[in-house]
């Protein structure tokens, strides 16, 4: 399990009690660590000596460059040092985080349980852009636990103290391949549409009011019934979304287990990103100037004269008579933008079944 999550592009630290020797035996015994890797082992004692360490081994990576997996073990004394660089410039932090960062793996052995916590708040601080995983199963992982952006504890021998500290509690260390790659991916993908397709559905809705204050001369009249405008989200846009961001599957359960790249999505932020965002946004407006600009050019003209706010539109200076009934291009452009979002989300449904089409 442990190098199916490593294969998805997780990387894995790996902060134990256990001394050096042991904690690589144990690597290679559960494929966390392979003969292919180059290994760097810390195991210097003064800070100088560590940081001379660390600058070699950085070096020799940039030399052996993406061709080969690395893998860092730092022993708890040299680890102290790192923790303990209080110099001006951090020199220290810096070069371990600079070696580590091309790592596919780390092992820090012979930790407490204050340095598992600090080495978690080293990693959020130096690396912004990444998100944290924690998991433990004992109450000496619990400042690692509450210190990552996620906590998960293993309820069992060790106790329940993990546990109750913990954002997710599991029975066993290998329900976190399953709690990874089919609901945490799939809660990532649907709720990165649920958030873009909730700005992109009010959007399109609310941008015709906007857009009529030109065909209107910015007179303030409503296009849309009232009754209908405030249905608009809990009867006609309300059910779909609901009933997506809970059950669709992209995937089956099989699929996501066996093959891991699926996982790569949140990874690289596939499926939610500002890119992605504003053009959910922009074509909202777009859309919506489209549906208003055309309706309002293209229905018959009525045999009545349009009034606003109880003047008549071409007796105003610059404007001119409204294509058709008010009400009926309002009812017109709600119907429209109705089918639109709902054909949208229909199509964007994997899962079909009696209930999406019903919602």
């Amino acid at each position: 399990m442990i190098h199916d999550i490593k294969s998805a592009g997780v990387k894995l630290w790996v902060l134990t009690g256990d001394k050096v020797e042991t904690a690589i035996n144990i690597g290679f015994s559960c494929e966390l660590l392979d003969q292919e890797m180059e290994i760097f082992v810390i195991d210097k004692i003064s800070t100088k000596e560590v940081y001379k360490q660390v600058v070699e081994f950085t070096g020799k990576k940039k030399i052996i460059g993406a061709s080969r997996d690395c893998a860092v073990v730092i022993g708890g004394e040299s680890l102290a040092k790192v923790l303990n660089d209080f110099s001006k410039d951090h020199r220290l932090k810096n070069e371990f985080m600079n070696l580590v960062d091309d790592a596919s793996v780390v092992l820090a052995c012979r930790v407490s349980p204050k340095q598992k916590a600090e080495i978690v708040i080293l990693v959020r601080e130096n690396k912004t852009e990444v998100t944290t995983l924690a998991i433990g199963d004992g109450a000496n992982d619990v400042n690692m636990i509450t210190a990552a952006h996620i906590g998960i504890g293993i309820s069992g021998l060790e106790g329940q103290q993990a546990a109750r500290a913990a954002d997710y509690s599991i029975g066993q260390f290998r329900f976190l391949k399953n709690l990874l790659f089919v609901h945490g991916r799939e809660a990532y993908r649907r709720n990165s549409y649920l958030i873009m397709y909730m700005f992109y559905k009010n959007v399109i809705y609310v941008m015709p009011i906007f857009f009529f204050g030109i065909e209107s001369l910015f007179s303030g009249t409503q296009i849309y019934d009232v009754y209908l405008y405030n249905a608009y989200n809990i009867f006609f846009t309300g059910a779909p979304i609901t009933w997506y961001s809970i059950f669709d599957w992209q995937h089956t359960k099989e699929e996501l287990l066996s093959n891991v790249k699926h996982y790569s999505i949140g990874l690289e932020n596939k499926c939610f990103n500002p890119f992605l965002f504003w053009t959910w946004y922009i074509m909202a407006i777009w859309q919506g100037a489209v549906l208003l600009f055309l309706t309002f050019n293209t229905l018959d003209e009525s045999s009545g004269e349009q009034y606003v706010n109880n003047t008549f539109l071409k007796d105003i200076p610059g404007g001119k008579t409204i294509s058709g009934s008010l009400i009926l291009n309002g009812l017109f452009i709600f119907q429209a933008i109705v089918i639109l979002v709902n054909v949208k989300i229909f199509i964007q449904t994997n899962t079909h079944s009696f209930m999406s089409v019903f919602c």
